[in-house]
Formats: structure tokens, sequence, C-alpha cells
């Protein structure tokens, strides 16, 4: 071989896994077990298979609590409200440029309330402008369409917002809270509770009783992924839909 020829790097192998040790060392059912084996020979799989491990994409309104729930957080959110929701002027658009900043940063910041209380991910702007303040009937006031349409703009050039449909604008996903903060609250959890012993697959993160689990799936692939990259856990599949978390690198 030439001196100047370079040698091919070896390729990182698939099989890494030791089935028999993770089975051994972690609390893992023989259904995931079969998917990662399936996973590490190539071997292909039916989505009815897969389908066990995939999160559930539930989006939630306030409709989905129960009325004890919606009581008690809408007691939360009245208590956060400002004075100013009590002004009509509040419901009219400004007219000076720096009015318009101030109004919609106010209202912004009632959007972002709103959807952290009552734990809203996907927000439909005809939903909400029927709640209040966005339609204050003791005023007799109610945010227009075009209006909210704007407040959602401003808070997607904040980037804590993105429009789910561009055309339409009626749909929005709201970033409350961000996806690093909810993959140190993942990772939190795990450690608290030790479940960091243990595999998961991306549906049994739905099913803990934590505000992550109604994120919208591709935002809690997102979530896993950031740990992944934090080297604090790691896919076990192909299809990325079972995690191990690395205790070693976790203490």
């Amino acid at each position: 071989m030439s001196t100047t020829e370079k040698k091919k790097p070896k390729k990182e192998k698939s099989s890494e896994i030791d089935l028999k040790k993770l089975k051994k060392e972690k609390e893992i059912s023989d259904e995931k077990l079969k998917l990662i084996e399936a996973s590490i020979k190539g071997l292909e799989i039916t989505a009815e298979e897969l389908k066990s491990t995939l999160p559930v994409d539930a989006i939630i309104i306030k409709e989905d609590l129960s009325k004890d729930q919606r009581a008690v957080l809408e007691l939360e959110f009245e208590d956060e409200l400002p004075a100013w929701v009590k002004r009509p002027w509040m419901y009219i658009n400004p007219n000076k440029a720096d009015q318009v900043e101030s109004w919609l940063q106010s209202w912004s910041a009632i959007v972002l309330d709103y959807s952290r209380i009552f734990v809203i991910h996907i927000i439909n702007i005809n939903d909400l402008r029927s709640d209040h303040p966005f339609n204050n009937k003791k005023l007799g006031k109610r945010l227009t369409l075009a209006q909210v349409r704007s407040v959602i703009d401003h808070l997607v050039q904040q980037n804590v917002a993105r429009w789910l449909d561009e055309d339409t604008k009626t749909r929005a996903r709201i970033y409350w809270k961000s996806n690093e903060d909810w993959a140190d609250a993942l990772l939190d959890f795990m450690i608290e509770t030790g479940r960091v012993v243990e595999v998961h697959s991306l549906y049994d993160l739905t099913q803990m009783d934590q505000d992550w689990g109604v994120l919208p799936a591709d935002d809690l692939i997102i979530v896993c992924e950031m740990l992944v990259e934090r080297k604090v856990a790691r896919w076990l599949n192909k299809e990325k839909t079972i995690i191990q978390f690395e205790a070693d690198k976790v203490f």
C-alpha cells in the first residue's frame, strides 16, 4: 500500500448492543428486546409491532380537563391576569408604533401564561378567542381573529411559537417551555425516580403522568434527541422509538 494511501475508517458496528447484558442489567420487556434485536439484525418489523412503542400524539384542550381541574386552573390563571384586562381600550389596536409593540407584548404574555397554566402546547385561535380574557364578556369586548393572529405572529418572531398551518394561520405550537428545558425536566425525573435503569419506549414516556406526556410527538422525539446528543441517553433501535439512559454518565 502506498504511504499516501489512506486507510479506510472502520465502520462502527450497529450491533454494539449486548442483548444478554441489556436484559440482565436493565428492566426491559420481551417486546422491546424483540424490536431491538430486529433493528440490530436489519430485519423488517411490521407497523403493528412498532406501534406499541410510538408516542401518543394527543392535542390537549381545556375541555379535556375535568371540571374540578378546570376550576382550579382557571382560578390560578385569573390570579395572574394583569389589571389592564378590565380596560376596554386594550381590545383596540393602538395607532402609535411604540404602543403597538407594547400591546403585542402584553397580549403575548397572556397567551404564554394561558398555554403554560392549562398545559396546552397547540392552540386553535378560534378556541382561544372564546376564552377569557380574549373574550371579555363583562366588558363586551373580544379580540378579532386578525388581532389574535398578530399576537401569535409576534410570538413567532420571538421564537416561542410557530404556525402549524401557514396558509390559514389557525393552529400554532406555543413554546411556553423550551425543548431544552423539557430535556432537563425529563432527565431530572428519570434520576429522581430511579427510572434511569429502565429501558423506555416513546410511548412509555407519554404514560408517566408528566407534562411532557402531552408534548407533540415530533417535539418529544427532539427532546430525546437532545439527551442523546448530550450522551446521557442512546437510541436502541434504528426507528428511534426505544431509548436507554446512560446511568453511568448521569451520576
